[in-house]
């Protein structure tokens, strides 16, 4: 189509014989990056804890990533006209890869919140691309259906990071070295991909000021804050909450691959509840799985059984939150408005990943034990009423 870059990763790839091994090779590269990033989260909350940091401190080591992925997600769409979306998005995973060297080589907190904060930029330059590639890449009947079996990987992936991490003592370096191969394989993987053209006959719009598209899915955006927060966000925070309620190390490790593992479970179920029911219906159903689990939380973890039941159904719950935004903003735009729209999806999940453990981490200076799960029932109970407002707005 006229008027867009020829080096855009927010171009559409054609499923044809001559692309899908480079579709692939785009998936595996997020899922190695995402295996890396979900097991350094529970470990560096681990390894912090253990040098004798506060809970507040924790949440707000936690919450730094997702400070950089806010902060340069209104200006992807542009570096990606300027730098080129396919170069962007290799020479950050080249960059990033030895990062986690700082977690193994150093104890002192002001320099991992900066590398963290590295770590963070480096994943919005690849996150917003790639989502937005993938989002545009299926027709609108089955986009639900597509969407959700790639945010499925992603919710393995997410799941498998802290079971890497279960072997190995709190203190070890090696986790920081298994997700330095694990970076370098993902840039290894995205190394050479082609920017391919846009798909004809799409009649989405394909320009569009990043404030057109904020205003435009504010559903969406509320959607992507609590799945942020029940989700990624509960990652390291849940891990430092597992700890408080007597959970060993490795149990608290097992806290996070459960959040994982409910994520991986419900993507698919969520895309297609998506396509076959409405997006809106499944994302308040979702909101009130939240709160019945978060209210139910101090009674039903109990041992580490209970609290795995429990984590597992917040992860799948908020994890599905996610993936309806991006198939909302997907039926919705194409080409460089779906780009600045997954920003604005990215920036609400991220507002959630940043504000959750913050909050949860205040709330538990005050209530070990209840200050999570009353957090996210709070959380949850205003995001319901915020999507039921913001959709009768729009109508």
């Amino acid at each position: 189509m006229a008027g867009l870059p020829s080096d855009s990763l927010y171009t559409t790839p054609v499923m044809n014989a001559t692309v899908p091994l480079s579709v692939w090779r785009l998936g595996a590269s997020g899922v190695a990056a995402v295996i890396g990033f979900s097991l350094l989260i529970p470990y560096t909350a681990i390894r912090l804890e253990g040098l004798g940091h506060s809970a507040t401190a924790i949440g707000v080591f936690s919450a730094i990533p997702w400070l950089a992925v806010l902060a340069l997600a209104p200006f992807i769409a542009r570096l990606a006209q300027i730098i080129g979306g396919s170069t962007m998005y290799v020479q950050a995973a080249l960059i990033s890869a030895p990062f986690p060297l700082v977690f193994a080589l150093t104890e002192n907190y002001l320099v991992w919140c900066a590398i963290n904060f590295l770590i963070g930029v480096a994943a919005a330059l690849r996150w917003i691309v790639s989502e937005a590639w993938v989002v545009d890449l299926v027709p609108a009947d089955r986009r639900g259906r597509a969407v959700g079996l790639y945010e499925t990987s992603l919710g393995f992936s997410f799941m498998c990071g802290p079971l890497l991490l279960t072997p190995f003592a709190p203190d070890s370096p090696i986790p920081a070295f298994i997700a330095i191969g694990l970076w370098t394989l993902s840039w290894l993987l995205a190394s050479g991909l082609p920017a391919t053209p846009a798909r004809e006959g799409d009649e989405r719009p394909r320009e569009s000021s990043f404030a057109l598209v904020l205003r435009a899915v504010p559903a969406a955006i509320v959607a992507a804050v609590v799945g942020g927060a029940f989700e990624t966000g509960l990652t390291g925070i849940g891990a430092y909450w597992g700890l408080s309620i007597g959970l060993s190390a490795a149990e608290a490790a097992l806290l996070a691959a459960a959040l994982g593992a409910g994520s991986f479970m419900a993507q698919y179920p969520a895309g297609w509840l998506a396509d076959k029911i409405s997006v809106d219906r499944t994302v308040r159903g979702a909101l009130v799985c939240l709160i019945a689990t978060s209210c139910a939380a101090p009674f039903l973890a109990i041992g580490a059984t209970g609290a795995m039941v429990t984590a597992f159904l917040w992860g799948g719950a908020g994890g599905m939150l996610y993936t309806l935004a991006m198939i909302r903003v997907g039926h919705g735009f194409s080409g460089t408005a779906l780009l600045r729209a997954t920003a604005s999806v990215v920036s609400g999940y991220t507002i959630g990943c940043t504000a959750g453990p913050t909050l949860i981490g205040l709330a538990m200076e005050a209530s070990p034990r209840l200050g999570l799960p009353v957090t996210l029932a709070l959380l949850a109970s205003l995001a319901i009423a915020a999507h039921i407002a913001s959709t009768r707005a729009k109508r």
